[in-house]
């Protein structure tokens, strides 16, 4: 490794002023029509309307989604007053009668829970 430091003076754009403003003037003219277009799009209303159809679609696939959930619900529940009835406890598989005493205040006796217990084997 030597100590030199590296010239990189060759490669300083800059260095030719009008020729590195002609560039420049260059690439902002190819670029005026894009950048045209996007201050048009900056608009609440342009930019509503860019997204139109994504926000179409993915209503679309809610509302397939949310119709395709309610068959399924419909199908499984047989009534609304049975859905009722059914508590979180009951529906994810707590016996009744161990959910009916989380929630009461009082303690089951040892033969209670047993028999509970030997229920559900």
């Amino acid at each position: 490794m030597t100590e030199d430091r590296i010239d990189f003076s060759p490669l300083d754009p800059t260095e030719d002023a009008e020729r590195f403003e002609g560039i420049v003037a260059s690439i902002s003219d190819a670029a005026a029509p894009a950048l045209a277009t996007r201050r048009a799009r900056a608009s609440v209303v342009g930019q509503v309307g860019l997204w139109w159809k994504p926000l179409l679609a993915a209503a679309a696939l809610a509302g397939i989604v949310s119709v395709g959930a309610l068959l399924h619900y419909q199908a499984s529940a047989t009534t609304i007053a049975e859905l009722e009835d059914v508590g979180i406890a009951e529906a994810i598989g707590v016996p009744s009668q161990i959910a009916d005493w989380v929630r009461s205040d009082e303690a089951p006796t040892t033969a209670e829970l047993l028999w509970a217990l030997e229920e559900q084997s």
